[in-house]
């Protein structure tokens, strides 16, 4: 299980757990340089506000593997170090292992975020609140293994600093159960950034405070697809956001990790990603035909 945490300080940090287990933390960070310069469409050229106005300085991203757990059991933690303190210490659960009988766990999409006080921001999604505090309470009566937020993660598009609101916001919940992600138009999408839709949609982030903030069990950098098992559960988890045609990497990766899923073991195979492939508001119609005839060779 990774733990991942916010700093000021760049030396590397420990996560202590369970029966006097510890971890040290591998530290990194982002700059303004690695954001997306300005967006252009046609002779119009806007300023990026993830690399300009936008900008706020992250801090420091710890991440720290807590390996030899068992799954479906609880454990205490707490992550910092003596130069700087340390957390409260906090209780998780483990969801079950991969071929277990039964999973709980919440699916969503688009939440973002909202202060809790009356400040204002660029791009406020006032439901967050509640969405949170009910999630919150199915947390703690322990009725969610796991959760699966796919996509428009925390609506910063650029402003940096709203990811600091959206972080705080989910702590309740990522502290305590896994809190697995995927991509949206929201983190990635830019002109002339390697996404394969070209709006603005990220505000110049281009994936990159993302990847950094979750880094989920993907094959490499900026190609943010994985799958994982839980319970009877196979989730294969895609990025809408990047080249999902027939013959791309992505779609090779889709078509053999489907194939390859043991039903006797996880019955259940959850496809999913960010943009929907049946909508009434409209979707991509290239998208269904691509992506529709690998679920149905194996429904």
């Amino acid at each position: 299980m990774r733990l991942t945490w916010v700093s000021g300080d760049k030396e590397p940090q420990q996560v202590q757990y369970g029966d006097g287990k510890s971890q040290t933390s591998e530290v990194t960070t982002f700059s303004a340089a690695d954001m997306c310069s300005e967006f252009r469409l046609g002779s119009v050229v806007v300023p990026s506000p993830a690399k300009d106005f936008g900008w706020h300085d992250p801090g420091y991203i710890h991440t720290a593997v807590m390996s030899g757990l068992q799954p479906s059991s609880t454990f205490n933690y707490k992550y910092g170090s003596d130069a700087v303190g340390w957390s409260a210490e906090i209780q998780f659960r483990t969801p079950p292992a991969g071929g277990s009988d039964e999973l709980k766990f919440l699916v969503f999409g688009d939440m973002g975020k909202a202060p809790l006080d009356s400040s204002a921001e660029h791009y406020i999604q006032p439901g967050s609140i509640s969405v949170i505090k009910g999630m919150t309470e199915e947390v703690e009566n322990g009725n969610v293994d796991s959760i699966f937020h796919i996509g428009d993660i925390s609506y910063a598009t650029g402003f940096l600093v709203e990811w600091d609101y959206f972080l705080n916001l989910i702590t309740p919940l990522a502290s305590k159960v896994s809190y697995m992600t995927a991509i949206g138009n929201h983190e990635r999408d830019y002109s002339d950034s390697g996404s394969w839709y070209t709006g603005p949609d990220s505000g110049g982030e281009c994936g990159v405070p993302y990847e950094t903030y979750f880094p989920m069990p993907t094959p490499a950098k900026d190609k943010p697809w994985y799958s994982i098992e839980q319970g009877s559960v196979h989730f294969t988890v895609i990025s809408t956001e990047h080249d999902w045609t027939e013959k791309s990497e992505q779609y090779e990766w889709m078509k053999t990790d489907m194939a390859s899923v043991d039903r006797s073991k996880t019955p259940w195979l959850v496809f999913t990603g960010h943009r929907p492939m049946y909508s009434s508001l409209g979707a991509d119609d290239q998208f269904l035909e691509t992506v529709e005839p690998l679920l149905l060779n194996n429904k």
